[in-house]
């Protein structure tokens, strides 16, 4: 791989959030060994304004899978149009190879449409994408972190893997938003501010948001500034949390976009939440991090770095199942105690 004559490079990650930051430091990985290099990158709605803001990147490229699906409803010769038109624009960019970190079908069938020279990805991926790939990487046995995997696969076209780098450079413009929402909010910049973010996407990760209250509430009084983090979907849940002290807590879920939300975390103290796109981009941005585990492995899937902590009970049979609807009465969620994230809060707070 590393005799060849390599101008362009395509990397590609789709979603989710989560998985798409940890999939980022291969950019800078990537650009270190070919910094004359065209790298591109390809990836869904949700995650793009975090891969747009990767300053080692020439271009990111949004596939239109949600456009697609919508317009299949209204006009299919349209959607098949659409569709093969994005691909026929793709081939043109003639990609000397394309580096699928996704490992999955819809991934690999766009390697296949862009056509590049070589398409290249993991030898465990799912969905038949392997039988795609023209070269195939082998990932050691061990259990790798995603951060680590991602790395790894990158290593195979001789990037080295040492440093770590998210590229998730905050322009001018982003920092002044996220002061003028903390203006707006009379955000108490004398307190140390932490950070709750509730909600995931799996029922079987949430924590319960009557304890999440009672931390926040008890957070309060030990003289902390919290903020309240989420999708749109979310604020309504978080607006019935009741303080006594109203000046001491802001809920701005569903206030932020992606880029104003990497901000506001490089401006906290300390991160709650659970596994979690969120949990990732605090973690990316060296927040320190308290990560609320159940159904998921911490080595894998938990927030990546030093300092981080993971409260998870592994006593439990069914500990790290991986289900997404909990048929055991969320037993892994209860074990943890609102006054054993406290400590542990504090601790990071007054350390």
């Amino acid at each position: 791989m590393q005799d060849r004559d390599v101008k362009k490079i395509l990397i590609t990650r789709l979603s989710a959030i989560g998985d798409v930051i940890h999939a980022l430091p291969v950019a800078s990985a990537l650009r270190k060994e070919y910094p004359e290099a065209q790298i591109d990158w390809l990836v869904e709605a949700k995650a793009l304004p975090l891969v747009k803001l990767n300053p080692y990147l020439d271009n990111v490229i949004l596939l239109p899978r949600k456009k697609w699906r919508q317009m299949l409803n209204e006009d299919v010769v349209q959607t098949v149009k659409s569709f093969f038109g994005f691909f026929k624009k793709m081939k043109k960019n003639n990609y000397d190879i394309n580096l699928d970190l996704h490992g999955l079908f819809k991934s690999a069938l766009s390697s296949y449409l862009i056509k590049p020279k070589l398409r290249l990805g993991p030898a465990d991926g799912r969905e038949l994408s392997k039988f795609v790939y023209q070269a195939k990487i082998d990932i050691p046995a061990k259990k790798m972190h995603q951060v680590e995997r991602n790395l790894y696969l990158a290593s195979a076209l001789g990037a080295a893997t040492e440093s770590l780098d998210y590229g998730l450079k905050i322009t001018p413009v982003i920092k002044s938003r996220v002061s003028r929402l903390f203006a707006r909010e009379n955000i108490d910049l004398n307190k140390k501010v932490v950070i709750i973010n509730p909600f995931t996407t799996w029922e079987s990760k949430n924590w319960f948001l009557d304890r999440y209250f009672s931390l926040a509430n008890k957070l309060i009084q030990a003289g902390y500034y919290i903020i309240f983090t989420g999708a749109s979907s979310d604020k309504e849940a978080i607006a019935s949390f009741e303080s006594s002290f109203t000046d001491s807590y802001s809920n701005l879920a569903g206030e932020t976009d992606l880029e104003e939300l990497t901000e506001l975390y490089k401006r906290a103290d300390l991160y709650i939440g659970g596994d979690t796109g969120p949990t990732h981009l605090a973690a990316a941005v060296d927040l320190d991090v308290i990560s609320l585990m159940g159904p998921t492995s911490p080595t894998t899937h938990g927030p990546y770095g030093k300092g981080h902590t993971v409260i998870q009970d592994n006593s439990l049979e069914c500990i790290r199942c991986w289900d997404r609807h909990c048929s055991r009465k969320m037993q892994c969620m209860k074990s943890i105690s609102v006054e054993q994230v406290l400590r542990i809060a504090n601790k990071k707070l007054n350390g």
